[in-house]
């Protein structure tokens, strides 16, 4: 079985490689010029130390716990809180894979753990690569599979009005563990936002200007539809999964909306919850990199 140093799924170098003392304005920054949503953080010799992920900022900056912190030591000075902490102070001491690891464990291990990224590190531990969902799903093989969206959606979808504040979404998004928040009125959903919408929002001049006047309640309650919400993209519950991930890659993104509401598949439905699909086999095909998927029939 071939091994990562051999396949060379992912991206090597890593998009995005800090240092622990890198402020985590830097590190936003950066996420959002790369539209990257983790950050590997390594030491002077390169060796892994933790990863940054965008979801760590968005709590830090109001979504979550991690806000205390700015009240408590900043005073709701999140722009010096950006300034004075640092990648090390939040970031995440990450599972990690190795060049020597087979994409059979690679996929293994990101299903167990429920994670969208792994580094890849070198016999030293030395950072060398990422591999993420992003990465695998661009493995999968566009075949019918039998397996239709409805059985891996996730069910629930959550919404927020357009006129809901962006304080609103963060904690939603946190509270939640989602990553995509759908924006719906009475009348059907009317745009859809990630939480990279969010990192560019606040890496945006004119929310740093704002946060440098110490202006925090205001850039909180701006309203979500004003971050420029992504057109809606839909499929049937009764669509084979095949056909989603075709929709998936035609429009360059990670999830569909299922029908007119009934819920959201995502890149991670695809990784976690397809193996556990009653009488489905995932094969992963590493001589000719990609993975397949089926529903398997006893006659």
């Amino acid at each position: 079985m071939k091994t990562l140093r051999e396949l060379k799924v992912g991206r090597y170098p890593p998009a995005i490689v800090v240092k622990p003392e890198t402020s985590l304005l830097n590190v936003m920054l950066e996420m959002n010029r790369k539209k990257i949503r983790h950050a590997v953080v390594a030491d002077d010799e390169g060796r892994l130390e933790g990863v940054v992920s965008a979801k760590y900022l968005i709590n830090l900056m109001g979504g979550g716990d991690k806000f205390r912190k700015v009240v408590e030591e900043y005073n709701m000075d999140l722009y010096t809180a950006l300034e004075r902490e640092t990648a090390y102070s939040i970031m995440f001491p990450y599972p990690w894979c190795s060049l020597d690891d087979s994409l059979v464990e690679v996929v293994d291990l990101m299903m167990e753990r429920d994670i969208g990224a792994l580094p890849v590190v070198d016999d030293n531990r030395r950072v060398v690569g990422i591999i993420s969902e992003k990465h695998l799903m661009a493995l999968f093989s566009d075949v019918e599979t039998h397996v239709r969206v409805g059985e891996i959606m996730t069910t629930c979808l959550i919404t927020l009005p357009p006129q809901a504040s962006v304080l609103e979404g963060q904690k939603v998004m946190i509270s939640n563990d989602i990553r995509r928040l759908v924006l719906k009125t009475t009348t059907g959903l009317k745009g859809i936002l990630t939480i990279m919408d969010l990192i560019s929002f606040y890496s945006n001049e004119k929310t740093l200007s704002m946060l440098k006047d110490k202006r925090l309640k205001e850039v909180h309650a701006t309203p979500l539809q004003a971050l420029n919400p992504k057109e809606i993209v839909t499929v049937d519950p009764l669509e084979d999964i095949g056909k989603a991930i075709s929709i998936m890659r035609k429009h360059g993104i990670g999830h569909l909306i299922v029908g007119k509401g009934q819920g959201i598949i995502t890149e991670r439905d695809f990784l976690l919850k397809l193996p556990k699909v009653i009488g489905v086999d995932v094969f992963v095909d590493d001589v000719r990199k990609i993975i397949s998927a089926g529903r398997i029939f006893f006659y």
